[in-house]
């Protein structure tokens, strides 16, 4: 077999980090796993429906920089499992982490978007178009992978700005599931509460 889909290590429901096993019922492999879960969905948008717009905002190049955003995150958290810190040269090369810059550069999308929507005056239902409703999904996605990261802050430091980039990530998805369903002239819904 040239490629190895499987290795059987894990098969007694521990998995090896460093000199420990470790539980994969452990908070680490909990957000690592909804990290992954995470970047899978974000793929999945990729895939879905593609609209053109006359706006400066390229949904595929934003997407994809979030799948790589997403990448540094599982680094940065492998690196605590690891109890190294993220930037030691044991554990990599070169500096690995979630900056404040990712944030800022999460927040810049949102404001561009907010620039070219609707304002916002009520509760919005997800969906709308494939993309939209996807986008919507992934975007609870990253809130319950921020209710781990939370808790798993509890048991290893993370950084707060790990903290905030996970926060903004959902906001981040919010804002361009609105702005899918702009471009593709779909109205969005609104609860009723009837």
């Amino acid at each position: 077999m040239r490629t190895v889909f499987f290795t059987g290590i894990g098969d007694t429901g521990k998995s090896p980090m460093g000199k420990k096993n470790i539980s994969k019922g452990d908070l680490l492999f909990g957000l690592l796993g909804a990290l992954d879960e995470l970047n899978s969905w974000i793929g999945f948008c990729l895939a879905c429906d593609k609209k053109k717009s006359e706006h400066d905002i390229d949904m595929e190049k934003i997407l994809f920089r979030l799948q790589e955003m997403l990448f540094i995150a599982q680094a940065e958290i492998g690196a605590i499992g690891f109890n190294a810190h993220p930037t030691d040269r044991g554990v990599t090369s070169r500096t690995i982490i979630i900056t404040e810059y990712h944030v800022r550069e999460m927040e810049k999308i949102i404001f561009d978007i907010d620039k070219v929507v609707p304002p916002l005056k009520n509760f919005v239902l997800p969906g709308g178009t494939m993309r939209a409703a996807s986008i919507d999904i992934a975007r609870a996605i990253a809130r319950k992978t921020e209710r781990i990261a939370v808790k798993f802050s509890k048991k290893k430091k993370v950084s707060p700005e790990f903290l905030q980039f996970l926060n903004r990530f959902s906001s981040v998805l919010f804002a361009l599931a609105r702005y899918t369903n702009f471009i593709s002239g779909k109205k969005e819904a609104h609860p009723s509460y009837e």
